[in-house]
C-alpha cells in the first residue's frame, strides 16, 4: 500500500477527519477497496479467542467521544493511532491464516481436487468441500456436505468432518456420503475409523462400508474397487428409496413433485447417469411406484 496512507492518515480517515479533497482522493486510490474490505470484514467475521471486532469498535467509539467533545478538538493522542493500526494488522492476519478453501459442486457435476498434500479428492454432484488454507501439513481436516471419493497420501491424521460423523484415516481410498438424515462411509483401500455421535467408532477395512439412517447403524460389503459415480451410475444398498430419489434430481436436470406419495420402502441397485428416462424406470418401475414422466418433469402418482 502507498506510503502516505500512514497510521494518521488512516485514523483521520476512520474518524472522519479527512478534507473533501483528501477523501475524494483516497477514494480514486487502490488502497480504498483493501481497507474498505478489512473494515466490512471487521464487522462482520468471527476470530476464535480473540474479539478483534469488539475491540476494534470500541476504539472507534473512543475516537468518535473526543471528535465530538463540547471540549477543544485535539489531535488524536498515538495510542489510538497505534491500536487502530494494531487492530487492521490482527484482523488482516486472522484473515490470512484462518481463511478457507471452498469447493462446490453443481447438479450433475463432478470436480477434481487436488489438496495441499497431494491427496485427491473427486466432488460429487451438489456437494461441497472446505479446508483451511494454513496449516494443513500439521492439521489435514476437511468439512463436507454431500459426497466425495478420498485418495489420502500418507501422514499426519486426516479428518473429513461432517453433521452426521468425522471420518479419520493415515493414508487409503473411501468415500463419505452425508445428506439430509443419510451417511454412508466406504472404505475402497487401507483402513478408517468412523465416529458417529450416537455410536462406539467403527473401523472399515478394504471393502467394507457402513451406513447410518434415522440413528440406525450398519455394516455391509462392497466389491467395486472406487465408487460407481466415477463410472457414471449410482449404486444402492438397502437405501430408502426417497434417497435414491433425491440422488436422481442430483444426476439429472430433473425436477421431481409429489415425494409425499412415496411409500417408505429400500432399495437395492444402480441406475446410469447417461439417459434420464432409463434411470427414472430403473428405480420406480422396479419399485412398484406409479409415475408420469413428461419434459424432464417427473410426478409421482397415489398408489
Amino acid at each position: 500500500m502507498e506510503e502516505k496512507y500512514d497510521d494518521t492518515f488512516l485514523a483521520r480517515w476512520l474518524s472522519n477527519e479527512l478534507s473533501e479533497e483528501e477523501l475524494e482522493t483516497f477514494k480514486n486510490s487502490e488502497d480504498f477497496n483493501k481497507f474498505s474490505a478489512i473494515i466490512s470484514t471487521l464487522e462482520t467475521a468471527e476470530y476464535p479467542d480473540i474479539d478483534v471486532s469488539t475491540n476494534f469498535q470500541q476504539t472507534l467509539q473512543k475516537i468518535k467521544d473526543q471528535n465530538t467533545s463540547k471540549t477543544k478538538v485535539r489531535k488524536l493522542n498515538p495510542y489510538w493511532i497505534s491500536s487502530v493500526a494494531a487492530c487492521l494488522l490482527i484482523a488482516f492476519s486472522y484473515l490470512l491464516f484462518f481463511q478457507s478453501i471452498t469447493y462446490t459442486t453443481r447438479i450433475a457435476e463432478q470436480i477434481d481436487i487436488k489438496l495441499p498434500d497431494n491427496s485427491k479428492v473427486i466432488l460429487n454432484a451438489d456437494s461441497k468441500l472446505s479446508h483451511k488454507r494454513f496449516g494443513w501439513e500439521k492439521n489435514r481436516e476437511l468439512e463436507l456436505s454431500g459426497e466425495a471419493f478420498f485418495k489420502v497420501q500418507k501422514g499426519e491424521k486426516f479428518s473429513v468432518k461432517t453433521s452426521q460423523g468425522t471420518v479419520s484415516v493415515l493414508g487409503t481410498q473411501f468415500t463419505v456420503n452425508s445428506r439430509n438424515n443419510f451417511y454412508n462411509v466406504i472404505c475402497y483401500e487401507g483402513k478408517v475409523k468412523v465416529k458417529t455421535p450416537n455410536s462406539s467408532d467403527i473401523i472399515l477395512t478394504k471393502g467394507e462400508a457402513f451406513k447410518l439412517h434415522n440413528n440406525k447403524g450398519e455394516t455391509y460389503s462392497v466389491k467395486s474397487e472406487e465408487p460407481t459415480w466415477l463410472q457414471n451410475q449410482s449404486s444402492f444398498y438397502n437405501t430408502p428409496i426417497l434417497q435414491v430419489v433425491n440422488e436422481l434430481e442430483r444426476q439429472f436436470p430433473v425436477v421431481i413433485i409429489g415425494k409425499e406419495n412415496i411409500k417408505p420402502a429400500f432399495f437395492t441397485g444402480r441406475f446410469s447417469h447417461e439417459n434420464l428416462e432409463s434411470a427414472i424406470k430403473t428405480i420406480f418401475v422396479s419399485m412398484n411406484i406409479p409415475f408420469s414422466f413428461e419434459e424432464n418433469k417427473v410426478k409421482i402418482l397415489k398408489y
